[in-house]
């Protein structure tokens, strides 16, 4: 009877305990509103394992709170953030804090949703988690105000390129808005600079297609097994980087015909990037061995990959139907050197 009744009043303390540090743990709320300056960090107090448990009552709240994106307002958007800040100190790991409670708050605190962002990138639990760095430079480009964006850079010591970066790399192959994104970036940092000893970026379309060159000839070197090669998006991405490459410049050439700076970005990529195929010189469409015309815009084209005897396309180093050039005869075997005769 006695060891029943003890076992009893262990339970209760030990129920009462746990209840009075789950109501501690959800009264975080409250106290934010008193500093809600307060970094974020792990609950530092040990929670017997209910840390997840109280991110999930929390989170329940939050959305209750919230409601939808358009429900958070310049009054309420301090208390939305403290909110999700108490989340994400009992629960680090809380991928949909990450995901929608800092997307919420990206139009209002666009600058705060970044730094949790940038913590959920940074965690090593989630690093496999794409939808974090991709979210995180996406509000970077367009909810950042220009003039906070270089002071949160240095804070954070990323920036959109990264961050589109990382979720290319945790997303197995990437997905297009991914590559679309990052390219857009890099493209970003090119814009009214010198992108070769004779080509100056006119515009964002030329930037664009600069930096696609620059990552074609960066997957170039990894094929290669080059060891200066940098991680490059298209290795995986981009079937065929021809295709994507001349689709740009045919646009660009449309619109600036007659820019020199376009005209040798063009010429550029033609010999670094184009080697094995060839284009239209008039609308850049690609066209096979034989063709005398283009087949998109009818304009005659150089002839390449014919027999240089009969015109028949070759297939091989030698020719199918005449079968030039003629093999080379093979020489006769010398006869092995006598050995001199001893004396």
């Amino acid at each position: 009877m006695k060891k029943s009744l003890v076992i009893h009043i262990l339970v209760i303390l030990i129920a009462a305990a746990a209840g009075s540090m789950i109501a501690k743990t959800l009264s975080d709320d409250y106290q934010n509103k008193i500093s809600p300056n307060r970094s974020i960090k792990p609950a530092s107090r040990t929670m017997c394992g209910f840390n997840k448990f109280v991110a999930d009552v929390q989170w329940m709240l939050f959305i209750n709170y919230c409601g939808s994106i358009d429900s958070i307002k310049d009054q309420n958007v301090d208390e939305v953030y403290n909110r999700l800040a108490a989340i994400l100190r009992n629960d680090p790991d809380f991928q949909k804090a990450y995901e929608i409670g800092a997307l919420m708050i990206s139009i209002k605190k666009s600058d705060k949703a970044v730094e949790l962002l940038k913590q959920g990138t940074d965690n090593p639990r989630l690093s496999t988690n794409w939808k974090i760095p991709f979210l995180a430079g996406f509000v970077m480009n367009h909810n950042v105000p220009k003039e906070k964006l270089a002071e949160l850079i240095k804070s954070i010591k990323a920036d959109s390129q990264w961050f589109f970066e990382t979720a290319a790399k945790r997303s197995s192959p990437p997905e297009p808005h991914v590559i679309s994104s990052l390219m857009r970036a890099k493209a970003e940092k090119l814009m009214n600079k010198k992108w070769k000893t004779d080509i100056n970026v006119v515009n964002e379309k030329h930037a664009l297609l600069c930096a696609w060159i620059d990552e074609a000839t960066a997957s170039t070197k990894i094929k290669a097994g080059a060891e200066e090669a940098n991680f490059s998006v298209v290795q995986s991405s981009v079937k065929d980087m021809n295709q994507k490459l001349l689709q740009l410049a045919a646009q660009l050439k449309k619109a600036y015909p007659d820019n020199q700076n376009v005209l040798n970005t063009i010429a550029y990529m033609k010999t670094s990037c184009m080697k094995g195929q060839s284009a239209c010189e008039a609308c850049l469409a690609t066209y096979g061995p034989g063709d005398k015309f283009c087949s998109a815009c009818g304009s005659p084209v150089a002839v390449y990959g014919i027999c240089e005897k009969c015109g028949v396309v070759k297939r091989g180093a030698h020719c199918s139907a005449c079968g030039y050039p003629p093999k080379e005869a093979e020489a006769p075997a010398k006869a092995p050197a006598k050995a001199p005769e001893k004396k």
